[in-house]
């Protein structure tokens, strides 16, 4: 039986290993965390089979930082990037094999209603399974 997608889960470590606190897989209770991080999967792209048996899955994870002040949730979306743009995303867990990352820069949200600051970026993520 195949393991589930540890991704967002590798993700997270990360982010936390890095000293980023509050770091989530779905979007958290605002008024029990005024400022979080929440990683979000995309719509995902259409994979590709070759004909080895190989089969890569581009992937979208949006990465969201809320935060009271704006220059904090600036600072912590370049940081969050720089992290997830150098730090090993391997599966822990064996349910896929990493091809690539690439990330976009940290943008402004000008969304958030709630009085807070949001930065968002995305990391694109090619993953490989290979059946022979």
């Amino acid at each position: 039986m195949m393991a589930a997608m540890d991704l967002l889960d590798v993700m997270r470590k990360r982010l936390e290993e890095a000293g980023i606190a509050d770091v989530f897989t779905t979007m958290p209770d605002g008024r029990r965390y005024p400022e979080s991080v929440t990683l979000a999967f995309g719509i995902p792209d259409r994979k590709t089979v070759y004909y080895d048996g190989t089969t890569t899955s581009p992937m979208r994870v949006t990465v969201i930082v809320k935060r009271l002040s704006e220059f904090n949730a600036m600072a912590t979306a370049q940081e969050a990037e720089a992290v997830l743009k150098s730090s090993p995303l391997d599966s822990e867990n064996g349910s896929y094999d990493l091809d690539s990352v690439e990330t976009t820069d940290p943008q402004p949200l000008p969304w958030d209603e709630s009085g807070r600051y949001v930065w968002a970026f995305d990391v694109y993520i090619d993953t490989r399974k290979d059946f022979f």
